[in-house]
């Protein structure tokens, strides 16, 4: 058995608007083989992987998300350099989303450069480049 993920799913308060983000967003990281509708949700392909989101149940449409219950807590997108992550984090919160630490090289591994966001429903996302 290979080491991969082959999908995310991920659940959505505004469907509409998630659209709308993840359309302009996905391209970004490369998720631009294909943009797929199936019975409710929306997905991104890229080489191996590929990117889903659905709307949230009315059920739970006022939950909120929080990176500390237990379930996600970020999804970490890999990035190309450096130069896309700073032009990338140029119009993040120009798409909806919220930056939470700046593009910058952080301690985690050698060279390890990341910008920190949420999505419009506040999931907290992250693009890494790691030489």
């Amino acid at each position: 058995m290979s080491a991969g993920i082959d999908h995310i799913i991920i659940t959505v308060n505004n469907y509409e608007r998630a659209c709308r983000f993840y359309d302009w967003l996905m391209p970004q990281l490369n998720y631009s083989e294909g943009v797929h509708d199936f019975d409710g949700t929306r997905g991104w392909t890229a080489k191996s992987a590929s990117f889903w989101i659905k709307n949230a149940d009315t059920r739970f449409v006022a939950d909120t998300f929080n990176k500390d219950r237990v379930g996600l807590c970020e999804i970490a997108f890999k990035g190309e350099s450096r130069a896309q992550i700073d032009e990338l984090a140029k119009e993040l919160e120009a798409h909806g989303a919220r930056i939470l630490d700046p593009p910058r090289e952080y301690n985690y591994a050698p060279g390890y450069y990341a910008v920190f966001f949420t999505d419009p429903d506040g999931i907290k996302l992250e693009v890494v480049h790691v030489p």
